[in-house]
């Protein structure tokens, strides 16, 4: 089966084209804010997804009873919101943490300093906004939004609301990414010719037709779509596969790009900017229900001339790769080398002029920062920049075509069709308001 529902390529270019946000009730009600000052003990935490991604933030949660405690979870499955809320209260000894079917139910507890926002990526911007209204300090998992008009809408939110606002690219908190980062921006491969960025496969397929099938008991299967255009309901399309499935996400591109293209912005210095232009032709699914590329191949050309290359590896995982005038440095969460030891050494020594801000635990980092209300290490202003990125890519890919870019103005140059795919309209009653 084919649904007209589903978004092919052809009709990503069609549909997501309409930006224009839908006349709708709205989601996000105003309400009155807690104050703006750091909790004075516990930070109290909701998590919103009880799904895979939250799997790596309850064990770190949960190691510190002293000072950080989970009040309460949501999920739009019930099996999973139970099972989540059972293995907190298993933890702490009691029966304080609540379950929720609805995010805004929980955003509106006067008692919960900060949310964990664990989502699929469709409803990262409309969960994390309706928390910051409603004075939350937020985590949000990467990437950061769906689109580049979200991660805009979000990051105004942040800085409207006065908000501690982290992005779970987590490599901004290990020593290794922010050595070789470190080591770049200091010239230590001297003048930089290109980075490369290689990210696994799709790890989840699917063939040409799929069936229907009964919505599981106990799962609101419209509010798990929410804004996404209404599809029949299969396990195939739910949980963790959404993120091969365009209307919900842009597969490895967001989910491993997110990573290792945020490193190569951190080392460029253009965490506050990005590339000027992108160009790519990525293999896409003729039919069936998953509609991201198999393939991924973009490059993005900064203002410096440096291109970023981001392209699939079969035979391993994410990596990304430094090559300069001296040499190479190739970086991976379990592993680093480079084409010289006088590199590794000279990128391990101390004392560089630029140094850049270190971490080395990142929900450390975060709930350090909810209580001083310093800016966190991966904030959403810096996840948005990098987001964006991974989103210059997927239109690139999607139209085949180079385009430009304007990172000032955040906006294509002189294409139309590619301006209106940095947003699409949401399924009523949600709008991005």
């Amino acid at each position: 089966m084919n649904p007209s529902t589903l978004l092919s390529r052809r009709d990503f270019l069609q549909k997501t084209g309409l930006a224009t946000a839908v006349a709708a009730a709205p989601l996000i009600l105003p309400s009155g804010l807690r104050g703006q000052n750091a909790p004075s003990k516990k930070i109290t935490v909701g998590i919103i997804g009880c799904g895979n991604i939250s799997d790596s933030h309850f064990p770190a949660i949960l190691g510190y009873p002293e000072s950080v405690r989970i009040l309460a979870v949501c999920d739009v499955d019930k099996e999973r919101r139970d099972e989540s809320a059972a293995m907190v209260n298993k933890s702490y000894g009691s029966s304080d943490c609540k379950a929720y079917a609805d995010f805004r139910e929980l955003n509106r507890r006067s008692d919960i300093d900060a949310v964990f926002v664990c989502t699929p990526d469709h409803w990262h911007a409309l969960v994390a906004i309706d928390a910051m209204r409603n004075g939350k300090d937020v985590y949000v998992e990467k990437p950061l939004t769906l689109t580049i008009q979200e991660g805009r809408a979000l990051v105004d939110a942040a800085r409207k609301y006065n908000r501690v606002a982290q992005h779970g690219t987590q490599h901004r908190s290990m020593k290794r990414f922010h050595d070789v980062a470190e080591f770049v921006r200091n010239q230590g491969l001297g003048k930089l010719d290109r980075i490369e960025c290689y990210i696994p496969p799709n790890n989840r397929h699917c063939g040409a037709t799929w069936t229907p099938e009964p919505v599981p008991a106990g799962l609101d299967w419209d509010m798990w779509l929410g804004p996404a255009p209404w599809r029949p309901y299969t396990s195939l399309g739910c949980h963790y596969n959404f993120r091969f499935i365009s209307e919900c996400a842009y597969g490895q591109v967001t989910n491993w790009g997110a990573h290792y293209l945020d490193i190569g912005q951190w080392a460029l210095d253009m965490d506050n900017s990005g590339p000027v232009s992108v160009e790519g032709h990525g293999e896409f699914p003729s039919s069936g229900l998953f509609t991201n590329s198999t393939k991924v191949d973009f490059t993005v050309r900064y203002a410096n001339g440096v291109p970023m290359h981001c392209r699939t590896r079969h035979d391993g995982g994410g990596t990304v790769r430094f090559v300069g005038e001296r040499g190479w440095l190739d970086i991976a969460r379990n592993k680093m080398s480079a084409s010289s030891n006088d590199l590794l050494r000279e990128m391990q020594a101390s004392g560089k002029k630029i140094q850049l801000p270190l971490s080395n635990n990142h929900h450390e980092n975060f709930f350090d920062c909810v209580r001083t209300r310093k800016m966190p290490i991966a904030d959403v202003g810096i996840g948005h920049r990098t987001t964006t990125v991974c989103n210059l890519g997927q239109i690139g890919m999607v139209l085949g075509r180079k385009l430009r870019w304007d990172p000032a103005k955040e906006e294509f140059i002189g294409d139309d069709m590619a301006n209106r795919l940095r947003g699409r309209a949401m399924r009523s009653p949600w709008a991005l308001i």
